[in-house]
């Protein structure tokens, strides 16, 4: 059995810095005592009791959860491939350890089972509507008829995919990595393109103006001579 005396709880567990405490620390001819107690200056004075430890908590914890639910929260499992910290090392028994520890085999199941990549419209739209000449450069109606037109010229299972309210979902990460492949290929065909018709406007440039200085040679020189 246990035996609680709770004469005095409350004043024994507050933890508020009485007003004419802070102010008589304030006032104290020590200087490392003046400045720790800036709240005892009698020109700041507040009538408002001063905040608690327990509020100045509940308050940072507060604005902490208002910070994380306005954020997209993703984990990063980090696994060690050997315990020699060398190169080019990998040691399968400590992976697979890692490995089942982390519970990634049940989180890839649970992927597998449903599906493993989801997106809004838009940012998918903007990320690969070079694949589709229907939908580059610009797109003109809404960005969940632009993602299906866009996929349906690229010709994946429909199983594969999913249309939601708001997102676009695709089960099997190879098809994610085969729209990255199909993507990194049309920039370097763009990339191209953009060289070749910079380069081609440059020579054309430069052509016209020899051209123009050929030209106004000749008709100095003719009415010279």
């Amino acid at each position: 059995q246990v035996t609680y005396n709770v004469t005095g709880f409350i004043e024994k567990n507050n933890d508020l810095l009485f007003r004419d405490l802070s102010q008589a620390m304030w006032a104290a001819r020590h200087a490392l005592l003046h400045s720790l107690f800036p709240e005892g200056d009698p020109q700041k004075v507040s009538l408002k009791l001063p905040p608690t430890a327990g509020f100045q908590f509940k308050s940072s914890v507060a604005m902490l959860m208002k910070n994380l639910y306005s954020k997209n929260p993703n984990y990063i499992r980090c696994i060690k491939p050997n315990d020699t910290k060398s190169a080019m090392v990998f040691t399968p028994e400590l992976v697979l350890a890692q490995v089942r520890y982390l519970g990634l085999m049940e989180n890839v199941r649970v992927r597998r089972a449903g599906y493993a990549f989801r997106q809004l419209y838009g940012p998918f739209l903007q990320r690969y509507k070079m694949l589709n000449a229907r939908t580059w450069p610009r797109w003109d109606g809404g960005d969940r008829e632009g993602t299906e037109v866009l996929l349906a010229g690229l010709a994946f299972p429909d199983e594969e995919l999913a249309f939601g309210h708001t997102k676009i979902f695709i089960r099997s990460p190879r098809t994610l990595f085969d729209l990255e492949r199909q993507r990194q290929e049309r920039v370097a065909q763009l990339a191209t393109l953009i060289q070749k018709m910079f380069r081609g406007w440059r020579c054309r440039t430069q052509y016209q103006l020899m051209r123009k200085s050929q030209i106004l040679i000749s008709a100095w020189f003719r009415g010279h001579r």
